[in-house]
């Protein structure tokens, strides 16, 4: 069985390692760029504009709103396939991009152009690209859908240093163009030659379940819910505590500068999470894996209630919360195709984002309200390892899985 799986692998890999490298590129040059670099832009607006922190800030409520509309542009994208809908929206991220340089000092035109910008950057994101990838891999999905992270990680470790020099010698407008080129000289150019929706002859057969209505399938089968659950409850407590990670940890003690460098420890171990993770759930069972994932930031919130964590504690503690963070989401993607096949993937894909999104939103005002209530951040990662406990025990109910009828497919020619 072991032999089958791995001789099942090498020649997923073989015939299709260009659409994950594709998919991987993709995922890092659209939208995903600016949720790790936007904070460059706030003092700068500051000085132009005038624009209060707090004013710059009601622009990311657009989260919100394009969170809700995840699961349409899930099912946009099943009803259609990924090319067209993804080439499209890549190019009009590269327009929002540059029309992000022509920003004067009205907040109500910031507010439009920046919610444009999250519309149509939906789909650039993991729900277009999971699919592509999913669709193409079996026996080894799970560390294909984890290696569809690298290029978003790699590149969120270069860019901000890039575009921080590149706005104090050009100004903020350059940075956008910098986005803007990428997007566009880039990201689109990949997409174009290296994303491709399966024919007829190569996808995969629909199975009983997938013949019924999206709807239906919420209705009939209780996993759709409680998979949302689950992934709003695991990511949600993780979101959180990166929200408040550094001035948690200068609160305990530790010097700004390695309460900066521990974040980044933290942003490193997402990518080791990614594959490890993607790794295990081939192999085994991955509710499974989702709890492992689970107990390692339970350990890390209740290492950082104490007074004064040593260093050793809290760089232990930010590598089990960073890891698993980067474990939910490829997690998740995995147990959508796995439990529910590909015909409505994107769609219940959409729906999980969704759930994390507003969970996560709650999430970091609650720990912040938290601390203005007890003067610290105890209950707040009491409360957070409490919400990972109960996404240990909801993984747990998702039960065994369906029988599968995924066939490994050679993608015509």
């Amino acid at each position: 069985m072991i032999d089958q799986q791995t001789d099942g692998a090498r020649r997923e890999w073989r015939a299709h390692w260009r659409s994950v490298v594709a998919a991987s590129v993709g995922v890092a040059t659209g939208f995903s760029m600016l949720q790790f670099s936007a904070s460059l832009f706030i003092q700068p607006w500051e000085t132009a504009f005038g624009w209060t922190r707090g004013e710059i800030a009601l622009a990311h409520n657009g989260m919100l709103a394009t969170a809700i509309l995840s699961p349409f542009a899930g099912a946009l994208l099943d009803r259609f396939g990924v090319r067209r809908p993804l080439l499209a929206a890549m190019l009009l991220t590269g327009i929002a991009y540059l029309a992000m340089t022509t920003l004067g000092g009205s907040l109500v035109q910031f507010y439009a152009t920046y919610f444009f910008l999250q519309l149509v950057g939906i789909l650039t994101t993991g729900l277009a690209f999971t699919r592509v990838v999913a669709a193409r891999f079996s026996a080894s999905r799970g560390l294909a859908l984890a290696c569809t992270r690298i290029g978003i990680s790699l590149l969120g470790l270069v860019l901000p240093a890039i575009l921080q020099r590149l706005i104090a010698s050009e100004g903020w407008q350059a940075g956008f163009l910098l986005l803007a080129g990428i997007v566009l000289l880039v990201g689109l150019p990949v997409c174009w030659f290296g994303i491709h929706d399966l024919d007829a002859s190569g996808r995969r057969p629909a199975a009983a379940s997938d013949k019924t209505s999206f709807l239906h399938l919420a209705r009939r089968d209780y996993r759709v819910a409680l998979l949302c659950l689950c992934a709003g409850l695991g990511y949600a407590p993780l979101s959180a505590i990166l929200s408040q990670f550094q001035p948690l940890l200068t609160e305990k003690g530790i010097a700004a500068g390695m309460a900066a460098t521990l974040t980044g420890v933290l942003a490193g171990s997402v990518l080791i999470g990614t594959l490890v993770s993607g790794t295990l759930v081939d192999r085994i069972w991955a509710p499974l894996v989702a709890c492992l994932f689970s107990l390692g930031p339970m350990l890390g919130c209740l290492l950082l209630i104490g007074p004064a964590p040593s260093l050793a504690t809290a760089l232990l503690a930010a590598m089990l919360i960073g890891m698993a963070q980067g474990a939910e989401i490829d997690i998740v993607a995995y147990l959508c195709a796995r439990y529910f096949g590909l015909r409505h993937y994107s769609t219940i894909y959409g729906s999980t984002v969704m759930v994390m999104v507003l969970m996560s939103v709650v999430g970091q005002v609650g720990i912040g309200m938290l601390h203005d209530r007890f003067g610290d951040y105890r209950a707040g990662l009491l409360a957070a390892a409490a919400a990972l406990g109960l996404s240990l025990i909801t993984y747990l109910l998702l039960g065994p899985y369906p029988p599968s009828d995924d066939k490994l497919r050679e993608e015509p020619a």
